[in-house]
């Protein structure tokens, strides 16, 4: 006999498709990470290295060059030593009065005078007088000279020295004599000595071999020559963004070639060096963020939506940068210059803070900050403002619990980049212009980053599916329309909910679970019973139970529906994922025990009964905070419908209940230990041990059923 094949296929090993799943999770992740390798390289390299020239000093430019990047400042050689030659040249010459040629002919006209005497005297006659005297004379002249006493003699000696003194003390020049020969002349012919005698100091001093007194001091020339020199400042020369360095048809000049060789775009050949530290710089970065995330943020680094997002927030952010740093203002060098203090690095600080933690914030802002240092061509103080920046973001984002207190975060980072700006302008000795703009860029850095992540935020939370503190705080409010509605139509459901918050939360607190997470989730957990809220029993008055006029089945399909009605109406109001989860496992998949044994005593063939139709459709709880929601939810139910005040009772309907949705295996997909019901069992009779309830009783089995169910019953499903 054949055996018959079907079409059924086997199941997958549970195993296998875990091990599948998490290869493709890997794959995936390493992909990504390469990709964002890419487009932080692609980034940085726009403008990192424009197209290069290789063109020589004399030639006739082919085409016109311009620059193509940010602001750049250099030091030319050219112009530099163009200025220290200018004053180089504008030092004088320096000379220097030799004394003793004064002396020396102020004693030769002594001398001259001497024979002037003798003669008077007798000693010498006319004819040897001029022999010995320079210059012509006649006799007459001679004659009027020796005729004169030996006083007037003296004193036309004295005048004629004085007159020769006069120009000679100052010193002169070797080509400036026959010019000192003239003033002489013109002295004696300004003073009060006439006739005769002026024509003989005249012919005395046209005949006289003046020699020159001042000469060229070349030591101190030289020395004063230097030290102008030394004096001249480098001249820097600053290029804009879309500057013409050539014009085609022009000789190329060596000023020219030095502005391209500054610029990095004079070369024979191209060069990839850069481009290639620049690509092992952008993957070192991103491998150390990976092995970050994958030893430190277990968490984060398996969530594919947190993944995306950080790559996200890294590219956007990045370019922005990029594109803030090719801005030139054409007219205003100084302002161009200090435009790296507006690159909004502590948005991005902000945003992973808050989406993600401050520790993840921290990494990707120091990776952000050196990659600032790149796209500001190496400068270390746009890098360090946005470092300074980034990490007041990080910490004042870390303790944000509402929208409204990103103003007073943008104070703080504002105050952070200002003192950075400041101090470093301060060191470096700029301008108090400079350091002024820089912190005008400061200021508007603080506020646009504030206001960039504020933007952003919800467009984010609501892409990659991240739940805020600020989301939660916002739908923790009492004002929340769901929660006025829950609060008007049905006040016993919103009374349980506030009380199993409270149970929850205490809970979580104490496993360490999200606490808020939870508390917000306890609120909206039976939200779906605004569909039919007296269909439940805290919010029907006694003796009015619709129920008692349905079929078990009916009932049954009502109850069981409020976990995916809730869910239904939480998307459409746009709750988080993690909320809606919780809001549909909160029941598990358990029995309502009481309707189904209930349709099983009504009906004729009670074996025709399902199981599945008395079950709730929800997944079992995946996470703590789920378990967490699900066993405060039973556990008040449980200890409100005993309606006692003694600790023990309620000590052991506490641990029954936990132990009835351990048994059932409702609490086996979530990361709970036995340690942790421990604890939650403690932190549950703590908060119960403050509550005084007051709460319809169901019939026992009822009760058993609304908040326990059986683990025979969990059998019966799973057989």
């Amino acid at each position: 006999m054949s055996k018959k094949i079907t079409g059924r296929k086997r199941d997958v090993n549970p195993r296998l498709k875990d091990r599948i799943e998490n290869r493709k999770t890997k794959i995936w992740r390493t992909a990504l990470f390469v990709m964002l390798i890419i487009v932080s390289w692609a980034i940085l390299s726009i403008n990192f290295l424009p197209e290069q020239v290789s063109l020589t000093e004399g030639e006739i430019a082919s085409d016109d060059y311009f620059y193509e990047g940010s602001t750049v400042t250099y030091v030319s050689e050219i112009r530099t030593e163009e200025a220290r030659n200018e004053a180089a040249a504008g030092v004088e010459e320096q000379y220097i009065v030799d004394d003793t040629v004064l002396t020396n002919l102020l004693q030769e006209i002594d001398g001259y005078f001497d024979t002037v005497l003798q003669t008077a005297s007798g000693d010498l006659s006319i004819n040897e007088l001029k022999a010995a005297l320079p210059g012509e004379y006649t006799n007459e002249v001679l004659y009027s000279i020796t005729g004169l006493s030996q006083e007037d003699i003296t004193t036309t000696r004295d005048s004629f020295k004085r007159m020769v003194e006069s120009i000679f003390e100052e010193g002169v020049l070797e080509k400036d004599i026959e010019d000192a020969r003239q003033s002489i002349a013109l002295a004696i012919s300004a003073s009060t000595i006439s006739g005769n005698v002026e024509l003989f100091l005249k012919s005395l001093n046209e005949g006289m071999d003046y020699p020159y007194n001042k000469v060229f001091d070349a030591v101190s020339t030289s020395q004063l020559t230097e030290e102008a020199r030394e004096n001249v400042s480098p001249v820097s020369v600053t290029v804009l963004n879309g500057e013409k360095l050539v014009s085609k048809g022009q000789m190329v000049t060596a000023e020219q070639v030095e502005a391209l060789q500054a610029l990095r775009l004079q070369s024979d050949n191209p060069i990839l060096t850069p481009h290639i530290g620049l690509f092992i710089l952008v993957v070192l970065c991103y491998l150390i963020l990976y092995f970050y995330l994958k030893f430190y943020e277990k968490t984060i680094f398996k969530r594919k939506p947190a993944i995306l997002l950080l790559g996200v927030v890294m590219v956007v952010i990045l370019l922005i940068c990029k594109l803030i740093s090719l801005i030139s203002f054409n007219m205003d060098t100084e302002l161009t210059a200090q435009i790296g203090y507006l690159l909004p690095v502590t948005a991005a600080s902000m945003v992973l803070t808050v989406l993600l933690d401050r520790e993840v914030a921290t990494v990707c802002t120091v990776i952000l900050s050196i990659f600032v240092g790149v796209i500001m061509d190496g400068s270390m103080a746009f890098p360090l403002v946005a470092l300074a920046g980034g990490l007041t973001g990080i910490i004042t984002a870390s303790r944000l619990n509402q929208r409204s207190q990103f103003v007073g975060a943008s104070i703080y980072i504002t105050l952070a980049n200002l003192l950075v700006i400041g101090a470093w302008g301060l060191i470096w000795h700029q301008s108090y212009s400079a350091i002024g703009i820089g912190m005008l860029f400061g200021l508007i850095n603080g506020l646009l980053s504030a206001i960039l992540a504020m933007g952003i935020l919800p467009y984010l939370e609501s892409a990659f599916g991240i739940t805020t503190v600020i989301r939660l705080l916002e739908l923790s409010n009492s004002n929340h329309p769901l929660l006025k509605r829950l609060m008007m139509e049905a006040p016993g459901t919103y009374n349980h909910s506030i009380l199993v918050g409270n149970l929850a939360e205490a809970a979580a607190d104490a496993i360490g679970a999200n606490t808020l997470l939870v508390r917000v989730a306890s609120y909206y957990h039976d939200i779906g019973k605004l569909k039919r809220p007296h269909f439940y029993i805290e919010n029907q008055r006694p003796g009015e139970n619709p129920h008692d006029k349905l079929q078990p089945g009916l009932s049954a399909m009502i109850i069981t529906s409020h976990t995916t009605d809730g869910a239904k109406m939480l998307r459409e109001e746009h709750f988080p994922e993690e909320i809606i989860n919780i809001v549909e496992q909160h029941h598990g998949n358990s029995v309502l025990k009481y309707f189904y044994n209930k349709a099983k005593e009504q009906a004729v063939d009670p074996d025709e009964v399902k199981i599945a139709d008395y079950r709730y459709k929800g997944r079992r709880p995946q996470t703590k905070e789920a378990a967490l929601v699900m066993l405060a939810d039973s556990v008040q139910a449980a200890v409100q419908a005993i309606n006692s005040q003694d600790s023990e009772q309620v000590k052991d309907k506490v641990f029954k209940v936990i132990n009835s949705k351990m048994q059932e295996g409702q609490l086996a997909d979530c990361p709970l230990t036995f340690k942790d019901l421990e604890v939650i069992s403690q932190s549950f009779l703590m908060v119960l041990s403050g509550m005084n309830h007051q709460r319809i009783n169901y019939p026992d089995s009822a009760t058993e059923a609304l908040t326990e169910g059986t683990a025979d019953e969990n059998k019966t499903e799973n057989n």
